[in-house]
């Protein structure tokens, strides 16, 4: 199977047939992800398969502020005295438990880290942000690249933007 690059979810897109083994994941694109674009909360980006159109891959995007005393010594170290640290935040991700196994969320990550690297080139962005649903979630992240568990919570993940940049030098584009 081919896929196309991740882009925007388009109104006309049907999700009514995605889904994925998180019924979190599933519901959100199912139920929320339309409201979430329109109303301008997260960007959610998807993959289709080239065959047929169909929405085999989601994710959301938007940005947060981290309370500084949640984080790490790494990614406080330089940022001064402010109260809230600047990031992205990937809200959800998911792939439809079809078309598992074939690398679709490590390049849909991999897009969402090169898209943070750019908008840190636009605005103050220290880095990205995940709240992983599950021990299994976040083992997938860990695996895609080196991030660090905030101090509140061990599935909270950051990974500084100099970590992402280095990330995206060792690897080749995927989708």
């Amino acid at each position: 199977m081919s896929y196309n690059r991740p882009r925007l979810l388009e109104r006309d897109d049907s999700v009514k047939q995605f889904v994925c083994r998180s019924q979190a994941q599933t519901n959100w694109l199912l139920h929320a992800a339309h409201n979430a674009a329109a109303a301008n909360t997260s960007k959610v980006f998807v993959v289709t398969d080239k065959s047929d159109g169909t929405v085999v891959a989601c994710c959301g995007w938007c940005m947060t502020a981290v309370p500084v005393e949640t984080v790490t010594d790494r990614w406080r170290a330089g940022t001064g005295r402010y109260p809230l640290l600047p990031a992205a935040l990937l809200t959800r991700l998911g792939v439809h438990r079809d078309h598992e196994r074939r690398g679709l969320g490590s390049a849909l990550l991999s897009d969402v880290l090169r898209r943070t690297a750019e908008l840190g080139e636009q605005i103050g962005c220290r880095g990205l942000v995940i709240h992983a649903e599950s021990e299994n979630a976040r083992e997938f992240y860990m695996r895609v690249a080196e991030f660090e568990a905030l101090h509140d919570n061990p599935n909270h993940l950051v990974l500084l933007m100099k970590d992402i940049r280095k990330s995206l030098a060792s690897e080749p584009d995927s989708l």
